[in-house]
């Protein structure tokens, strides 16, 4: 269920809370909603895996790039913690920054 959908039932149930429904239909919004979180942390995940691959950097090497430690880096990785969305864009420069012929790095 979408954000905006999700908002404007929990506002139309604030007003008039018909016989169950409204908790019915709270318990339905906050499952969705964990799922859309669940799924945002995998995608998360799953960009980080792929960017300590793409790298071709060791976990410690490429923390130390991003400005982090390695066991902070370790905690985003396997999505114990979500990193933040400053860190995400110092990721993707980096990377970026990796890839451009001349950065001392084989393109392919």
């Amino acid at each position: 269920m979408g954000g905006r959908t999700a908002r404007t039932l929990e506002e139309v149930l604030s007003y008039s809370r018909p016989y169950g429904v409204a908790e019915a239909m709270e318990a339905v919004i906050a499952r969705a909603r964990a799922r859309a979180e669940q799924s945002e942390r995998e995608t998360v995940t799953a960009e980080l895996r792929r960017a300590a691959e793409r790298s071709g950097l060791t976990r410690a090497e490429l923390a130390s790039r991003l400005g982090t430690s390695a066991s902070r880096l370790s905690t985003y990785v396997s999505g114990r913690v979500v990193p933040s969305a400053t860190f995400m864009v110092r990721l993707r420069r980096l990377l970026d920054s990796m890839e451009r012929p001349g950065a001392g790095r084989a393109t392919g």
